[in-house]
């Protein structure tokens, strides 16, 4: 794994690059990458323009594909591995995408999530939400990536195509389900509650009322 140091020289040598680069944004043993200017969440028809619009919303149970402001490109000898930044990832963002960059691999990234949290989780425009360790190998791989990702400036037609079917649930989907349902029996037994400390009361006055007309008898 690579130190800041060794992250500065690697670029400085030519073995990989950032851009735009931050040095902020450099940490002891990783650089933090920020959210860029396109992302699209599903149950939308559209692309959101973030760097219009400021930021990015995940409703619970939705699921998100946000690019990257960064384009990073790793070398046949340099491999990355990505994690959510513990910030969002308490807040109940998960991470759904590949954990690596290949070697080889040059271009934006497109990350994908998935909201578990019962409340909505709000990713602003350029704030840092991913982290990438990344890695100096041992000699430079016999085939560097050469995918369809290969080069990827933004969201392409394929990406959208993966939330359009209907029909195929979602873990989110099934999370937003399960909470619903929690809530429904949530309030089954609040009334239920409410009837048993009702029915004692309900039946001692009907009791008394049945004495007072005896009485008056």
């Amino acid at each position: 794994m690579l130190t800041d140091t060794e992250i500065r020289g690697a670029i400085s040598d030519g073995l990989m690059a950032i851009d735009p680069l931050d040095d902020g944004l450099l940490r002891g043993a990783s650089y933090d990458m920020r959210v860029g200017s396109e992302a699209y969440v599903s149950g939308s028809d559209e692309v959101i323009d973030v760097s219009n619009k400021g930021l990015v919303i995940v409703d619970p149970g939705k699921f998100a594909m946000i690019t990257t402001h960064e384009r990073i490109r790793c070398g046949p000898q340099v491999a990355g591995q990505l994690g959510l930044m513990s910030d969002f990832a308490r807040q109940g963002l998960v991470l759904l995408s590949g954990p690596q960059i290949d070697p080889g691999f040059d271009g934006i990234l497109i990350v994908r999530v998935t909201n578990l949290a019962p409340r909505r989780v709000t990713l602003p425009y350029k704030a840092p939400f991913l982290t990438v360790q990344l890695f100096k190998l041992g000699e430079p791989v016999r085939h560097p990536y050469a995918g369809s990702r290969h080069g990827q400036t933004g969201l392409q037609p394929q990406d959208l195509q993966e939330l359009h079917d209907p029909e195929t649930p979602t873990l989110g989907g099934m999370v937003k389900s399960l909470a619903s349902l929690a809530k429904d029996v949530g309030d089954l037994k609040s009334a239920v509650k409410w009837m048993a400390m009702a029915i004692p009361v309900i039946v001692g006055l009907g009791i008394a009322i049945i004495g007072i007309i005896v009485g008056l008898k």
